[in-house]
C-alpha cells in the first residue's frame, strides 16, 4: 500500500481524474482493439451462462473461448424454463456486471470488485475447454490477484474502475450491434415463438443503454445514487 493506512477504499475515485481517465482509455480500447476487448466481455458473458446453468443444476457444463472473441456455454438441455432464462442472461450479465461493479465503487468499495473478478473468474475455470477458456479467465485471476495483493492504493483503483468501464462499454458496443446474429436470440425467437429475435436484441440493447448511463453518473457525478 502507498501511504500511512492508505487503502484502495480510501482513494477517491467517483469524479476524480481517475474515473475520468480510465473510462475514455477503455473507450479507445473497446474502439480500437475489438477482438482483445471481446475476450473478457465474452467471458462476463459466457459466465452468466455458467452461473444460471449451475444454479438451476443443469449437468455437463461447458465453456469455450474462440480465437474470433467469440464463446459458447454447453448445458444438458431440460426444462423450458431454465433454459429460456440462460440465454436471456448471456448479453444482460456484462452490462449488469458493470453496473454493479459501479455502485461498488460509488459507496467506495472498489476492492469489492477487484475481489468478485477474482472470485468469479477462478469459478469459471473447471468449466472451461480448450485453450483460451483457460487462459482468459487465469490471466484475470492472476493479473487482478496481484493487484489485489501486491498493487498500491491508486492501482488497484485504477484497475477497479477499468473494470466497470469494460463490462459497461464493452456490453454495450456488443449489445446495440444489430444483426441477426447473436446465437441466443435465435434460441429465444424459437423457444417462445411470439417473441422475434429483434425484440430480444431490444431488451439487451436496453439494458446495455440504462446500465451505462446510470453506471457512467455513478462513477463520474459524486453524490449521484440509483433512484
Amino acid at each position: 500500500m502507498v501511504g500511512v493506512d492508505l487503502a484502495v477504499n480510501d482513494v477517491p475515485i467517483v469524479g476524480e481524474p481517475i474515473a475520468f481517465g480510465v473510462g475514455f482509455i477503455v473507450l479507445l480500447f473497446v474502439c480500437f482493439s475489438a477482438v482483445l476487448r471481446k475476450y473478457f466481455v465474452t467471458l462476463a458473458h459466457e459466465g452468466g451462462h455458467v452461473l444460471v446453468a449451475a444454479v438451476t443444476l443443469r449437468p455437463k457444463i461447458t465453456m469455450e473461448l474462440k480465437d474470433n472473441g467469440n464463446g459458447e456455454t454447453g448445458w444438458a438441455r431440460s426444462a423450458w424454463f431454465p433454459n429460456v432464462l440462460n440465454w436471456i442472461v448471456g448479453y444482460a450479465t456484462p452490462p449488469l456486471l458493470g453496473l454493479a461493479a459501479a455502485a461498488l465503487i460509488a459507496i467506495g468499495n472498489p476492492w469489492a470488485v477487484l475481489l468478485g473478478a477474482v472470485v468469479l473468474s477462478f469459478a469459471l475455470i473447471p468449466f472451461s475447454i480448450k485453450g483460451l477458456a483457460f487462459l482468459v479467465p487465469t490471466l484475470v485471476v492472476l493479473g487482478v490477484g496481484y493487484v489485489l495483493v501486491s498493487g498500491s492504493a491508486e492501482l488497484q483503483a485504477g484497475v477497479a474502475v477499468g473494470i466497470a468501464w469494460l463490462l459497461l462499454i464493452g456490453g454495450a458496443a456488443d449489445n446495440l450491434k444489430f444483426r441477426g446474429g447473436k446465437a441466443d436470440a435465435g434460441y429465444l425467437a424459437r423457444a417462445t415463438i411470439i417473441f422475434p429475435t429483434f425484440v430480444w436484441e431490444l431488451l439487451w440493447a436496453f439494458v446495455s443503454i440504462v446500465t451505462l448511463i446510470v453506471g457512467g453518473q455513478l462513477l463520474l457525478r459524486p453524490g449521484y445514487a440509483i433512484g
